[in-house]
């Protein structure tokens, strides 16, 4: 397993519990990455989900897509309660609501949608059970929330105990599943590794194979969270627009309010903060809340709105792929696990064809595909002098980051607070598109397939697996 999330960790679970040897890889920490800054939902309630799979795929394949997600609900409340780990699992109800009336046909296609699949979906309105009325909503009983980190950790504790091994800071940057032995090699920044199979739990694959890169969106996404006496008792998420999600989170230190919201295409948004501000305005409003700590995690949302997951090509059938998961990864991930624990271990699984990744993808998703490969064209041949965003690295303020021309090249240039430049190449070492600085998290982010970069270039998010070059200071600054 290359990826160290709840998709990873949790495949290496189903497999060592099975009797399988396994490795975990990580690139950084264990759950250090999106499982560790999700909000930590756990439910079958996709916001409008089965009416657009219904649309776009019939009826029987939305049923397909929310049984696996009832089944991934029980199946993180089994494993949490089989290995008795602490981790504030509760079961709750999920909300999707309105404010806006002219919503309300929307809302009343997907609970009739909803019934269809078989999922316990309830009309609501009026009081449920946040300070304000809404004007329509869907309800899921018996749905769980948990803390995902905690979570994870233990499923780690658990591989190990089962013989796995987990090895952290270790960056993973090729697979080659050709080798005459039939074994899969995976090369890393410390050595390879052989396998008999490699699961890709990167969020979004590393290998090009595939093009999930351009069948999936990168998308931003932020939370911010603060000590509260009596948080509303739901889970909820708005189809209104900016959407906002609500959960409470409480624990033995007490109870916390965590509010998200602010979703848009990684590297194009010319203003992250504001998402932020945005978020900790609404929180104040409407709960009196002054936030505490905030946070953000990246998401891929796949063209045709189902996950890949499954081999990664027909030519690769030992190199599996989970990834566009479109913000749902606790349930997902544990989906993926399941059909690719299966596949490995020679099982059936009532999900494989469903998000079987070479999958054809429907008609509607072209637009999606087409508007991407827009975005890759435009940032790698498009006018270099308007990607600029500054004139000259002295034109930075303290804080300040932007793209400027130097000797004909563009780079990335980040004054700190003392004065100090860090410039580095601003193309991303993926494809070459020219990254942007994302004002909030203080990186550098590719538009195109959503990679991101430390201010020195480090790879924080793949595809790309190579840093940024350096360029010295003196060089960004004459």
């Amino acid at each position: 397993m290359i990826g160290a999330g709840i998709t990873g960790l949790t495949t290496a679970y189903m497999l060592a519990s099975a009797g399988a040897r396994v490795m975990v890889v990580e690139a950084g920490s264990i759950c250090a990455g999106t499982t560790g800054f999700t909000t930590g939902k756990v439910t079958s309630q996709h916001s409008l989900v089965y009416a657009r799979l219904a649309k776009h795929h019939g009826v029987e394949r939305a049923t397909l897509y929310g049984q696996a997600q009832q089944a991934a609900i029980e199946r993180i409340a089994g494993i949490a309660s089989t290995e008795s780990i602490d981790c504030n699992v509760t079961r709750n109800s999920a909300y999707v609501y309105t404010e806006d009336g002219a919503r309300l046909d929307d809302l009343a296609e997907e609970l009739r949608v909803a019934r269809e699949c078989g999922l316990p979906a309830h009309e609501a309105h009026g009081d449920i059970g946040l300070p304000w009325a809404a004007v329509g909503a869907i309800r899921f009983d018996d749905q769980l929330l948990f803390h995902p980190r905690r979570y994870c950790l233990a499923l780690a504790e658990a591989i190990a105990l089962r013989g796995g091994a987990l090895v952290e800071q270790t960056r993973a940057t090729g697979v080659d599943d050709d080798d005459k032995g039939g074994e899969c090699v995976v090369t890393t920044e410390r050595g390879t590794i052989r396998a008999g199979a490699v699961v890709l739990a990167t969020q979004l694959p590393f290998l090009d194979r595939g093009a999930f890169f351009a069948r999936t969106e990168a998308t931003r996404s932020y939370v911010v969270a603060s000590r509260f006496e009596r948080p509303p008792e739901g889970m909820y998420i708005s189809i209104d627009s900016p959407t906002r999600s609500i959960r409470p989170h409480t624990d033995s230190d007490g109870s916390v309010l965590i509010v998200g919201g602010g979703g848009h295409p990684t590297g194009r948004d010319e203003n992250a903060q504001q998402q932020y501000d945005d978020l900790e305005q609404f929180a104040s409003d409407r709960f009196g809340m002054t936030a505490e700590w905030r946070w953000s995690a990246q998401d891929y949302v796949p063209a045709d709105g189902l996950p890949f997951i499954g081999p990664i090509t027909k030519g690769s059938p030992r190199t599996f792929v989970a990834t566009g998961y479109a913000k749902w990864g606790m349930t997902n991930g544990t989906v993926a696990a399941t059909v690719i624990s299966d596949a490995i271990l020679g099982n059936d699984n009532p999900w494989r064809e469903l998000f079987d990744p070479i999958r054809i993808d429907v008609p509607g998703s072209v637009g999606t595909v087409l508007s991407q490969v827009g975005h890759t064209i435009k940032s790698i041949v498009g006018d270099r002098v308007a990607m600029l965003t500054a004139d000259h690295v002295q034109d930075l303020a303290p804080g300040e980051g932007a793209v400027v021309k130097v000797d004909g090249h563009a780079v990335a240039a980040f004054r700190a607070a003392d004065g100090i430049v860090t410039a580095v190449s601003a193309r991303c070492t993926h494809l070459g598109c020219v990254v942007h600085f994302n004002n909030a998290e203080r990186t550098w982010d590719c538009p195109c397939h959503g990679s991101r970069f430390a201010l020195d270039g480090q790879v924080i998010d793949g595809p790309a697996t190579a840093p940024l070059d350096a360029v010295p200071a003196q060089t960004a600054v004459t």
